[in-house]
């Protein structure tokens, strides 16, 4: 029996990202949780700025995506500090995706999400038309913040209407990562 070609990219995407964050739990685990937050708060001022410049630039290379480096910066920073570096970091990340997109157009786009990507959301960006189209964005931007945002650039929105929405987004998305998931992270890290 042969899978449709959307579940095998779904059950991927589900092996690479529970895999990920068992090595996460285990390399912090190794090293201590501890430890590592300690050594965070050694770095002074360049561990955050460390922290938002790797998650925008993860967010700038689509398949990437920052959801990770959400989930373990609120395992080192705490919940509270990561929730703010993270959407600080997704607010740029986003916003220059946007701007790719809006300055060098759609074969550039291409590029960093691939085609079926783009084409994909080709079906649901051209829904987006006005400023009433703020509540369709941030509805699909917590699916792909960094895809959706590359994707919006080509359009002729405002950025201040893709900002209003990517800042509304954000703070679920983020939410959702910093909170919750690092929670679940701490469950497999912390001594018993």
């Amino acid at each position: 029996m042969r899978l449709p070609s959307k579940l095998k990219n779904i059950l991927l995407a589900i092996c690479i990202v529970t895999i990920l964050y068992l090595t996460m739990a285990l390399a912090l685990q190794t090293i201590g949780l501890d430890n590592a937050q300690m050594f965070i708060k050694q770095t002074g001022v360049w561990a955050p700025i460390v922290f938002i410049f790797l998650c925008a630039v993860s967010l700038m290379i689509a398949p990437l995506s920052g959801s990770s480096l959400f989930v373990v910066g609120g395992t080192l920073f705490g919940k509270h500090d990561a929730f703010l570096f993270s959407y600080i970091a997704s607010i740029i990340g986003c916003s220059v995706n946007f701007w790719i997109s809006r300055r060098l157009g759609r074969k550039v786009a291409q590029r960093f999400i691939g085609k079926a990507n783009l084409e994909e959301l080709d079906k649901f960006i051209g829904k987006l038309k006005s400023s009433r189209s703020i509540l369709y964005m941030i509805l699909i931007m917590p699916f792909s913040q960094d895809i959706v945002s590359y994707a919006i650039g080509l359009t002729k929105i405002k950025y201040t209407y893709f900002l209003i929405a990517l800042i509304l987004s954000s703070t679920i998305v983020i939410g959702g990562y910093v909170y919750i998931g690092s929670s679940l992270l701490e469950l497999f890290v912390k001594p018993k």
